[in-house]
């Protein structure tokens, strides 16, 4: 027989493995139940604290639309670069993958997306009469701001400092987060509309314009998005002198180019991502001899265990248990940090141990730089003037919807007593931008969160604000492992991001320490995501129908032939992600 190539004509369509017809037999007369798709909740979308609909953003680049995925994740959240890189990736440790080998890569994930994908430039909506200020260009504040514009506002945000960006851009380091992802996101808040008055700080009443009385004449509501800019503080002899920084203000100047002197042997106070910061930014300063000093072990370090490890791979060295009891000055100048042994007690109100010293356990560190990254607060000292109150350690009152006492001034982010990380400062925002649509509208919040709440989970989708949303979802049911069908599910080992090789020796770089995946190793990831409670037409359920009462609908997605359906339920067993669910009657 002559050879020939097989064309497109030879191979048969895709049929239902049940070949025969039973049109003849309306069973489907006397079924007492219909299988309904019914799109859900992901366990890591449950814990996202921006609401990013993660499955289905993974759903669509399994099919190659990358530009699709990252308009899904810019639904809720404005900053996918940036979460990329920096996120303590909570949806991570709730990834239903893990219980059957690693979860999947989600950040590294968020990160190709923004960095392959195009950004849609997303409906056009009549733009409102009203005005809206944001205090603060961090990322609650570019957050509201976004929800803001993309709801039809006209948003202004004052920005004290040169660069948009708060703490994006002036406190974490270049290697962690390049300004360029940075401003390339808020260039997309530009486009939008939001316009960031920058070099302008809302000053006290009485002490020039703009004051926040000012601003709240001039516009219809105000979000204060201060972030937590003022450094704790150590509270030892010898603090003032040349040598001892403050974390945050150290950071600060090198983000804005300063010419900054870190010694030959550094001393970092602290064990939060501040102090991880600061010592291997001293480190790549010139810093021979980094040490971080912290108070408690290292499994109550408030730090990323991978930010930890990250210190020593680049020879930093650590003093666990041990706090600075006096700075020792000589000729006017840090000569050495006088330390204390610590053990842990009882734990103190975080829930911790508390550290508490061990008499005759003083030794000395020879260093001559120290810098303290010991706790943050706001600088919200031109609010008294206003009326909006303050908690005795600086924080706004505010409530979980973001109000505070004075009507028509929400507050969020760190500021606000929210948690110091970037995705909750930017689920922060998200939350002020809905109680501002409520109190513009003379709506009740807590109604418009009982309809837009996803699960239990902290955050909610803003989608259904925007448009008419998707139909047949129930974003109240989280869907757990056990539920999922994962018989044609494969072990796969997880595609990690990986460290750029930096010599221990001498890490002088400001280079991004950790590269994004390639496309070939982000492929594999997406394959090993279940996307969980989300339809990806794998036509299991169209295919293992017994009475080829499943159709594929023209619009996409399947209907169901009711006449012939008897209600057997395995096109419900079979559904890998448990978007099919058994309803009663026709």
């Amino acid at each position: 027989m002559a050879h020939r190539d097989i064309t497109i004509e030879d191979i048969e369509p895709m049929i239902p493995f049940s070949r025969g017809s039973t049109e003849i037999f309306l069973t489907g007369q006397w079924s007492a139940r219909k299988p309904g798709w019914v799109e859900k909740t992901s366990p890591c979308r449950s814990a996202c604290p921006v609401g990013n609909d993660i499955a289905r953003a993974f759903a669509a680049a399994s099919k190659g639309r990358i530009d699709e995925a990252l308009a899904i994740f810019r639904e809720e959240n404005p900053l996918p670069g940036v979460c990329g890189r920096v996120c303590y990736h909570p949806c991570e440790a709730s990834c239903n993958r893990k219980d059957m080998d690693e979860a999947i890569n989600i950040r590294g994930f968020e990160r190709y997306l923004s960095d392959h994908g195009r950004p849609a430039a997303g409906p056009v909506r009549p733009v409102r009469k009203e005005k809206i200020a944001v205090v603060g260009s961090g990322p609650a504040g570019l957050s509201a701001a976004y929800h803001l514009a993309r709801l039809g506002f006209r948003v202004t945000i004052f920005e004290a400092l040169p660069e948009a960006g708060g703490m994006l851009m002036y406190g974490i380091p270049e290697y962690r987060l390049p300004k360029g992802v940075l401003r390339k996101e808020i260039g997309h808040l530009r486009k939008l509309g939001v316009e960031i008055r920058t070099g302008t700080r809302v000053v006290p009443e009485g002490a020039g314009l703009p004051s926040l009385s000012a601003v709240m004449r001039d516009y219809q509501a105000v979000f204060i998005a201060l972030g937590s800019h003022r450094g704790a503080l150590l509270g030892v002899e010898g603090e003032g002198s040349p040598g001892v920084r403050e974390g945050i203000a150290f950071l600060r100047a090198v983000a804005l180019g300063e010419k900054v002197r870190v010694g030959r042997r550094a001393a970092v106070i602290g064990g939060g991502n501040t102090a991880i910061d600061c010592a291997r930014t001293a480190r790549r300063l010139g810093g021979n001899r980094v040490t971080i000093v912290y108070r408690r072990s290292r499994s109550e370090m408030p730090a990323l265990a991978e930010d930890v490890a990250a210190i020593e791979a680049e020879g930093i060295g650590m003093e666990l248990l041990a706090a600075p009891a006096r700075i020792i000055v000589k000729a006017g100048r840090v000569a050495g940090l006088e330390c204390v042994r610590m053990r842990l007690g009882a734990p103190d109100g975080t829930g911790r141990p508390a550290p508490v010293p061990v008499p005759g356990s003083e030794f000395v560190l020879p260093v001559d730089t120290v810098i303290a990254a010991v706790g943050q607060a706001p600088e919200a000292d031109f609010l008294a003037s206003s009326g909006v109150a303050t908690t005795h350690r600086g924080m706004i009152e505010a409530s979980n919807t973001g109000a505070t006492g004075i009507p028509g001034v929400f507050a969020g982010g760190d500021a606000a007593g929210g948690r110091a990380f970037v995705a909750d400062a930017i689920g922060s925002g998200k939350m002020g931008a809905l109680s501002i649509l409520c109190f513009i509208e003379g709506r009740d919040v807590g109604a418009e969160l009982e309809h837009l709440r996803i699960g239990s989970g902290p955050s909610f989708s803003f989608q259904p604000l925007l448009e008419a949303g998707r139909l047949g979802a129930d974003l109240s049911d989280i869907v757990t492992y056990d539920r999922l069908n994962t018989i044609c599910i494969p072990f796969a080992k997880r595609n990690e991001n990986f460290e750029r090789r930096v010599s221990a020796k001498a890490p002088t770089t400001f280079e991004e320490a950790v590269k994004g995946l390639p496309p070939d190793r982000m492929e594999a990831e997406v394959s090993r995501c279940f996307k969980c409670g989300t339809c990806t037409g794998c036509d299991l359920c169209f295919l293992l129908c017994p009475d080829v009462s499943i159709v594929k609908a023209k619009e996409g997605g399947y209907d169901v032939r009711t006449d012939y359906c008897k209600g057997c339920g395995m096109c419900a067993s079979a559904c890998p992600r448990q978007v099919i669910g058994m309803g009663g009657g026709r």
